[in-house]
């Protein structure tokens, strides 16, 4: 068992302070839409960001597991929020991942590893919402 503590104390307006033992701390607030700062991170976006680091994390275990020899990786995550029966949830993250190869040859293996990550993200697992990859090999 592993736990991850995180600490967020209220600075003022709608903004605070989240803090993790020996990491750089995160300003952040509500999000604009809801009277929130426009240059802050939110909940919203630091469970998308959560969620596609976790999958990029996870790939890069099974890639270097596979031995693909990669150029670039990057990718894009949208998480849609809407109201539901219980108020407002996220209901879709969509992560899509673009990666270059060193060789072409390994496409099939890459699509694989990053099957493999989006099946054993734990962040992933642990939402209710679905969430979606789309993978772009170049």
């Amino acid at each position: 068992m592993w736990k991850y503590e995180v600490a967020v104390d209220w600075k003022e307006g709608k903004t605070g302070e989240s803090r993790c033992a020996g990491k750089p701390a995160i300003e952040v607030a509500t999000p604009p839409e809801f009277g929130g700062p426009e240059n802050i991170w939110t909940p919203e976006d630091l469970l998308t960001g959560a969620v596609s680091t976790c999958i990029m994390t996870s790939a890069l275990f099974f890639i270097d597991r596979a031995k693909i020899q990669m150029r670039s990786y990057k990718s894009n995550a949208v998480g849609t929020m809407e109201k539901g029966p219980a108020g407002l949830e996220i209901t879709r993250i969509e992560v899509e991942v673009s990666i270059e190869l060193e060789d072409p040859a390994q496409e099939e293996a890459v699509r694989k590893a990053l099957e493999q990550a989006e099946k054993t993200c734990p962040l992933s697992n642990s939402l209710k919402c679905p969430v979606a990859l789309v993978v772009n090999v170049g």
